[in-house]
């Protein structure tokens, strides 16, 4: 081992040991000043930051007009179509709305009309249900009407039907009248009439009967055969009977008048009419009944 290295070198770490302690004084100080430093860089670079971004902002919309290629001249100009598209899509809206207004007015009106309609044909229907109902009452009061009729029409007949049977039976023939005649036969129902008479008035079988005749003075009565005379003389009291016989059974025989004791009588309901003076029994019927039938 050389001494000289080995103190040297010993020595020389005793320098170096001697200087550690002026290093430690400095690093305190080393160590305020980075970071200082690193404070101030820092803040360099967070402070320019949003400087920069500002200008970048504020210079972005001029750089993207120019790439659009749109200048201050160009914009004022393209002012006045876009002011006129905005006026023709005013209009345009303004259009609509009013054509919707238009819409809705016509389908008020039609739903309005519908509903007239509907009232209109409730009325056409309540007036034609009244009219069937008045109709109907009409006619049920034309049926009850006729229904009645019908009914009274049966009482009727059946009240008459036993003055029938006493009619017929009142006319019932059981012996044929002789009559008188000079000018021909009488007529049917003037027979007939006599028939009656002889067979259901008592006494008047016995009698003369006159028919036909040329000089009497009604054309209608004996020269055509439609006309009697009972002559009964002076029994008055079967003149009354065969008189009133002929009233009583008036339709039955066909009646025309009858002329008794200066009277005649038109009807079997009326009164018995004077007749004039005509001189004698005979031509005042005074003893015979004369009876005019119906041809």
């Amino acid at each position: 081992m050389n001494p000289r290295t080995t103190i040297s070198g010993r020595s020389g770490r005793a320098r170096h040991s001697r200087r550690r302690p002026p290093s430690a004084v400095r690093r305190p100080g080393l160590y305020l000043g980075v970071a200082t430093a690193g404070a101030l860089l820092v803040n360099v670079l967070v402070g320019a930051e949003p400087a920069a971004e500002a200008g970048a902002a504020a210079s972005e919309p001029v750089s993207v007009a120019a790439q659009l290629g749109m200048t201050a001249q160009s914009t004022a100009a393209d002012a006045t179509p876009d002011l006129r598209a905005l006026e023709q899509l005013a209009a345009s809206r303004s259009n609509r709305e009013a054509a919707q207004t238009a819409a809705q007015q016509v389908q008020a009106a039609a739903d309005q009309a519908v509903l007239d309609q509907a009232v209109l044909d409730q009325q056409q229907a309540e007036a034609a249900a009244a009219a069937e109902a008045a109709a109907a009452a009409v006619a049920r009061t034309a049926a009850e009407a006729a229904a009645a009729a019908q009914a009274a029409t049966r009482q009727q007949a059946a009240k008459a039907t036993p003055n029938a049977a006493a009619t017929s039976s009142a006319t019932l023939v059981t012996a044929v009248a002789r009559i008188t005649n000079s000018t021909g036969s009488v007529q049917p129902q003037a027979q007939a009439a006599a028939n009656a008479v002889v067979s259901q008035v008592p006494g008047a079988a016995g009698i003369t009967i006159g028919g036909t005749r040329a000089s009497a003075a009604d054309p209608g009565g004996h020269p055509s055969g439609l006309a009697l005379d009972f002559m009964v003389g002076s029994d008055d009291a079967l003149g009354d009977t065969i008189a009133q016989y002929q009233i009583e059974h008036w339709d039955a025989l066909g009646v025309e008048y009858v002329i008794w004791q200066q009277r005649m009588l038109s009807s079997p309901g009326g009164s018995w009419k004077p007749m004039e003076d005509r001189g004698g029994a005979t031509a005042n019927h005074l003893d015979h009944v004369h009876v005019n039938y119906r041809g």
